[in-house]
């Protein structure tokens, strides 16, 4: 007797078309935050399903005719119903009046801080930072997919502060079906708060105007992309490379292997460290007032 084929993976390839195929006829859907979200339902239906077999085999006394589907494959089949139905019911943020675009705006005050560490992690997009911020943080961002809408923290402890701004599905995995787009983050920085600086992008560009930031560290963690920082020319700079596949282009600084000095390092009162780490990207350095 010919042994008989599963269908578990016929039913996961019709699950995962369905959800292709209304991505790509519905604007502005994102489905696959809720199949991340809800995914092990897939598993534990399939295992009540196994079980389901497993106690039917033990209880009867013959052996009987092979059904015509098992437990698994009908647990699989009703979770995967289920996890089209959740997605496709799934509803996205209302738009912004610019057409395909979500909005984002947000101020964050120092609240006290005498010194902040900031973290900023955008996926894919273009991201521009500038000084001259009346607040710690002005914020103002646009994003194309549901997913991609950013996700501000900040917290004070005693006298210095924590701030985090990603895109809220930064961990998760999502797929470039149905049009997703990078998103474009403005982001100004006030003077009034040292700022030990983390930025952390992905495959997109940068530029960060931090001339008029008050900084005591800066780390840029790049990706696919150019990311390019302007310093203050009056305050020392030292830069370290570490790791990547990268180039850094940095006229007007000394280099001594991976480390990058401009020539106001070890004679300013102020000195800055930048660490740039991984990637595959281009750094440009600038200096300017």
């Amino acid at each position: 007797m010919r042994q008989r084929r599963s269908l578990i993976g016929p039913l996961v390839l019709v699950g995962l078309g369905l959800l292709l195929l209304y991505s790509s006829l519905r604007a502005n859907w994102a489905p696959w935050e809720v199949v991340w979200r809800y995914w092990p339902l897939i598993l534990i239906a399939w295992g009540l399903g196994k079980l389901w077999d497993h106690l039917r085999a033990r209880d009867s006394a013959e052996p009987s005719s092979p059904s015509r589907f098992t437990g698994g494959e009908l647990g699989m089949a009703i979770a995967l119903v289920a996890l089209v139905a959740l997605a496709i019911l799934h509803k996205s943020p209302p738009a912004s009046s610019a057409a395909g675009n979500f909005h984002f705006s947000q101020i964050v005050q120092a609240q006290g801080a005498k010194a902040v560490h900031a973290e900023i992690v955008l996926g894919a997009g273009d991201l521009h930072v500038s000084g001259g911020a009346s607040s710690l943080l002005e914020a103002d961002c646009t994003y194309n997919r549901s997913w991609q809408i950013p996700h501000l923290h900040y917290d004070v402890a005693g006298a210095n502060g924590d701030l985090v701004l990603r895109e809220s599905g930064e961990h998760n995995v999502h797929f470039g079906f149905g049009g997703n787009e990078g998103s474009t983050w403005n982001l100004r920085l006030g003077n009034q708060v040292p700022l030990d600086l983390d930025v952390k992008m992905g495959a997109g560009d940068g530029r960060l105007n931090l001339s008029g930031v008050p900084l005591t560290h800066l780390h840029i963690a790049g990706g696919v992309g150019t990311v390019t920082v302007r310093l203050p020319s009056t305050v020392g700079v030292r830069v370290r490379a570490k790791g990547g596949l990268g180039s850094v282009n940095a006229p007007g600084f000394q280099r001594e292997g991976d480390v990058y000095e401009n020539a106001a390092f070890g004679k300013s009162p102020i000195a800055i460290d930048l660490d740039v780490s991984g990637g595959i990207g281009t750094i440009n350095l600038e200096s300017g007032r």
